[in-house]
């Protein structure tokens, strides 16, 4: 894929509210009396949880093309806590043959980058459903 600075845009930021959707998980780095024992703050907001928020930016911005034939590569780098209000920014880094190249990243409300990610797509403009 090639990039040139003329291709490269910010997509519009998601803010979202962090929910724990494994707090009930007892015993697990979910649940916030085995996560406080383990040192953190609290239980940690799943993984897959995190992932969704940067797959969210990509099926907003280019809908139809994010359906099918997709990729989708993350890194966890530090915790979310339920609650937090995490930001989701995602930059066009390339388009070439009708193909579009995002990096993505989440951040903590400090400004900590907490996970990050690199997703292709077919490019399509939001809301075109093209």
């Amino acid at each position: 894929m090639t990039s040139t600075n003329a291709e490269r845009r910010e997509l519009p930021e998601l803010r979202i509210r962090a929910i724990n959707s494994a707090s009930a998980s007892t015993g697990s780095i979910h649940d916030d009396a085995k996560a406080r024992e383990m040192g953190y703050r609290g239980g940690l907001v799943p993984g897959v949880t995190i992932m969704g928020y940067m797959s969210r930016i990509m099926n907003e911005n280019f809908p139809s093309g994010w359906v099918a034939g997709s990729t989708f590569h993350g890194l966890l780098r530090r915790p979310v806590y339920e609650g937090d209000e995490v930001k989701v920014e995602g930059s066009v880094s390339a388009v070439d043959d009708g193909r579009v190249a995002v990096e993505i990243r989440v951040l903590d409300p400090k400004g900590d980058v907490c996970a990050t990610a690199k997703a292709t797509c077919r490019a399509t403009q939001p809301g075109s459903g093209a």
